[in-house]
């Protein structure tokens, strides 16, 4: 699977073309966003171990999201306004806690998105999995919101 291959899978399930496309390594949270440029180098996903996330910001105020790593649970869907309900999903709660933390903090989110997330880093092994998740999202949120 490459980069490409994960976008043709995000398409399958919310059908954007504005879409961005981003990459923590797992060894040193360096967060790197994958343009058509560097996209066209294959960038493989068996060699770089990280997470890579595909995002699209919508004109809803629905987060839908799913993992390519949990994809038997499907697309986990919620709004904005439901942020602080507890979400069912617990991999879904990085990016609940990140968005209520950068709204306290006064940054404005008022818009939804669709993201697929895909992690070749072994989980509850003590690779920092989740560590690079929420740098990710915290580094997705900034850029698709324009948040400084």
């Amino acid at each position: 699977m490459n980069v490409n291959d994960l976008v043709l899978v995000f398409n399958r399930y919310f059908h954007h073309t504005n879409h961005r496309i981003f990459f923590v390594f797992g060894s040193n949270h360096e967060i790197e966003e994958i343009t058509h440029a560097n996209r066209d180098q294959n960038f493989s996903l068996n060699h770089s171990f990280g997470t890579y996330i595909v995002s699209a910001k919508t004109d809803s105020n629905r987060i839908r999201l799913i993992s390519l790593n949990y994809e038997e649970l499907g697309i986990v869907e919620f709004t904005l306004n439901e942020l602080d309900d507890e979400i069912k999903h617990d991999w879904t709660n990085y990016l609940n806690r990140t968005i209520v933390y950068l709204r306290q903090a006064g940054y404005r989110i008022k818009n939804g998105m669709d993201i697929l997330i895909y992690g070749n880093i072994p989980t509850e092994v003590g690779l920092s999995s989740s560590r690079s998740m929420e740098a990710l999202i915290a580094a997705i949120l900034k850029s698709q919101y324009e948040l400084d």
